[in-house]
């Protein structure tokens, strides 16, 4: 066990320290902000987080962040110690670390800020951009981890006898279900309009699919189901996935949710995988009441209880959109990444419970981070797949590095059998024997 001292005890600090010790460390620890019993106490393994140092005990320098109750600007520069990129810079040599490691991750983890940006993207997302982490070239990096492991080496020096526990490197394929079929299932009045669209714009090898597909005499090119389940029997693999149950809507082009070869695809689905709700487009926080409608239904329709979701096009506004995912008992969150870029949006690779930064409290809310989705490679589409798994590799070694949850995200069209889809298929497939071996 280590003790620590602190001259005040927040909630942003009661969170960060049970983060790193207990979530991630597995490490029992003592927080006191009695001066007196602390100068007094015998234990071997003391450790001062305080502004200065007072009595010559092991110190971190600590930044004002965590002692805060507002949210304001942080004034963040980046410089390097090594392989390491720090933020949150101290100057107080006798310091164990030349930055206060615990403000920085509670900066990266709360999103603190994505609450501070007034630009937001055509559907109203925080851009990738705006990080601070995009715009130091970090993307690559899971600093929050790096940071903890720095913690980790630097407190081992000074005891030995400390074990830190370590949770195994895991690989969690997800897939998003817009669009189940291309062709199949649509109605009368879909169909047709589809037929009356390929018309207008001349896409008469669209008109041909099509008519094969509701003949009878080609698979639906979007019903690729059957292929992902041998995947994942062939490499023992138990995905997620997150299934758009919703009325249909400008954003929202989904099978109608009353469709009984639907709903039979999703229980079918559900056997072998687990399933999560893909919150549609406008309950993210224009129209919040959704939500609820949408997880009822999909769990009537499955009879099964929903605690995961993934926000469609990833738009997630906080806290509300996570606000409004408790208030419906939802408790694990798989939409913290970017649509158009690989990489770590809260600088971990490892899960995490969201802290409000406007109720300044701890929820229960667990946040697991993607990694990437495949719309980050619509650009590199026409590179071959090599080519692809060579931007992607680094990535994955770097949650395998860190031991953390490797999160993926698919979607079914993107396994067509066709020219256009078959770099994609080949590096998922490359991906998984990789992770895997």
């Amino acid at each position: 066990m280590i003790r620590i001292y602190v001259p005040q005890i927040t909630e942003r600090l009661r969170y960060i320290f049970h983060y790193v010790f207990d979530e991630r460390w597995g490490m029992p620890y003592d927080l006191t902000d009695d001066k007196e019993f602390f100068m007094h106490d015998p234990h071997p393994r003391k450790i001062i987080y305080a502004p200065q140092n007072e009595n010559g005990t092991l110190y971190i320098q600590a930044l004002p962040l965590l002692f805060q109750t507002d949210i304001k600007k942080q004034n963040l520069s980046l410089t390097w110690q090594q392989d390491i990129p720090l933020c949150f810079q101290t100057d107080d040599k006798a310091s164990l670390l030349p930055f206060d490691v615990f403000a920085a991750c509670f900066y990266f983890l709360s999103r603190y800020e994505e609450y501070l940006t007034p630009d937001y993207d055509a559907h109203c997302r925080y851009p990738a951009e705006n990080s601070f982490a995009f715009q130091n070239k970090l993307m690559h990096l899971a600093i929050v981890d790096r940071w903890i492991d720095s913690l980790a080496a630097v407190l081992k020096s000074h005891f030995a006898d400390l074990t830190f526990k370590q949770k195994p490197f895991t690989f969690i394929p997800t897939y998003d279900i817009d669009v189940a079929y291309a062709y199949q299932n649509k109605g009368l009045c879909l169909t047709l309009a589809g037929y009356a669209k390929h018309l207008l714009k001349g896409e008469f090898s669209l008109i041909k699919e099509r008519t094969a597909v509701l003949s009878g005499k080609q698979s639906d090119p979007y019903n690729t189901f059957d292929y992902l389940e041998a995947l994942h029997a062939k490499y023992a693999l138990h995905p997620y996935y997150f299934v758009l149950f919703a009325a249909r809507s400008r954003f929202d082009k989904n099978t109608v949710i009353n469709n009984k070869n639907f709903i039979a695809l999703i229980n079918r689905l559900k056997e072998n995988a687990n399933i999560g709700l893909h919150a549609s487009y406008a309950s993210s926080f224009d129209k919040k009441e959704l939500l609820r409608k949408e997880k009822q239904s999909l769990e009537k329709a499955i009879n099964t209880s929903i605690v995961a979701s993934r926000q469609h096009y990833l738009r997630v506004r906080l806290p509300d959109t996570y606000d409004n995912l408790r208030a419906n008992h939802i408790l694990h969150d798989y939409s913290m990444g970017y649509v158009s870029l690989a990489g770590f949006r809260a600088g971990t690779c490892h899960s995490f419970l969201f802290f409000d930064l406007q109720k300044n409290a701890s929820t229960s809310l667990r946040i697991h981070p993607l990694l990437f989705m495949e719309n980050a490679f619509v650009p590199l589409n026409n590179t071959h797949a090599d080519s692809l798994w060579e931007y992607l590799k680094p990535y994955v070694d770097e949650v395998k590095k860190h031991k953390g949850e490797l999160i993926t995200l698919f979607h079914n069209q993107s396994f067509a059998q066709d020219k256009q889809h078959a770099p994609i298929k080949t590096l998922y497939e490359t991906l998984i024997h990789y992770v895997l071996s």
